[in-house]
């Protein structure tokens, strides 16, 4: 347990590094941008914030995973599956320590969600 940690604390210093450079280069980004510029530059403009917006997004859910895997481990149920109840293989949480379902159930979970 202490591997996993240690390993997610490593993940959440890095996440929130990534977070403060993406809106550093949203401000930057905003700084520089010239109104007067063409149509071009515009979109571009807006096409740069809005990819750094949805990464910031994503880093901030994996920071809210993050939090899930403390209160698991906290609540001792760090490691089963919310769906089955059943061991999720230690082998997958190696891989993906923020893991909430088996694989077994994370496929039927991903196939729902996909409408099949």
């Amino acid at each position: 347990m202490r591997n996993v940690l240690e390993s997610l604390e490593a993940r959440e210093r890095s996440l929130r590094e990534r977070i403060v450079e993406r809106r550093d280069a949203l401000a930057e980004a905003a700084r520089a941008s010239d109104p007067a510029g063409g149509v071009g530059d515009v979109a571009f403009d807006r096409t740069r914030a809005e990819v750094e917006h949805d990464l910031i997004g994503r880093s901030l859910q994996e920071l809210a995973e993050i939090v899930g895997v403390r209160q698991r481990i906290a609540a001792g149920t760090y490691g089963e599956c919310l769906e089955c109840g059943e061991a999720i293989d230690p082998a997958r949480l190696e891989v993906n320590p923020v893991a909430r379902r088996c694989a077994a159930c994370q496929s039927r979970f991903e196939r729902q969600s996909a409408g099949v």
